[in-house]
């Protein structure tokens, strides 16, 4: 008897460490694939062009006007991602009522427990422009003239076991065009 709860104790201690590892994994994996996600928006930034051959100004670089100031602000409109399960996650016009936007992603595959995380971008001018201070969002579309510096900030966040590690972040600089 005294060996029966002596081996029970072992296989839970053995068990809980498992269950404990496990998390950790997926807590690794899941950052991994945030870090990815973010990178892939940021080289997008930093290598597609604002406007294709016709002129026509691609969507990741259109200002939508925010709901809470009015203002123009590139807010992420136009971002799309596809999801490991074949869905897409993408960004819509602001909500009137002022709701910031979120940009949704599946962090993980389907044959895990994947998590939805909320992906947010901003743009900003580095130098004064239009009687823009610097730092303040832009406030025009982007393919105005030449020769600009834009800097984004791609964030990411998302739940895991019912606490939201700090968001990710990553920062580019480019030149416009």
């Amino acid at each position: 008897m005294v060996a029966t709860v002596l081996l029970s104790l072992i296989i839970v201690t053995i068990l809980d460490t498992l269950i404990g590892s496990y998390r950790v994994a997926a807590k690794a994996r899941y950052a991994d694939h945030a870090r990815y996600v973010i990178k892939s928006f940021a080289d997008q930034f930093l290598t597609q062009t604002p406007w294709d051959q016709y002129g026509n100004v691609y969507p990741m670089w259109v200002p939508t006007v925010d709901g809470v100031t009015g203002n123009l602000t590139p807010q992420g409109t136009g971002l799309s991602w596809t999801n490991a399960d074949g869905s897409l996650g993408y960004t819509s016009l602001p909500d009137p009522d002022g709701v910031p936007l979120t940009f949704n992603v599946l962090l993980g595959d389907t044959s895990g427990a994947p998590v939805t995380a909320s992906v947010t971008r901003t743009v900003q001018w580095v130098t004064a422009n239009y009687n823009t201070a610097p730092g303040n969002p832009t406030l025009i579309q982007q393919n105005q003239p030449g020769g600009y510096m834009l800097v984004a900030t791609f964030s990411i966040s998302y739940p895991f076991l019912g606490v939201t590690p700090p968001a990710q972040s990553i920062t580019v600089t480019r030149a416009l065009p």
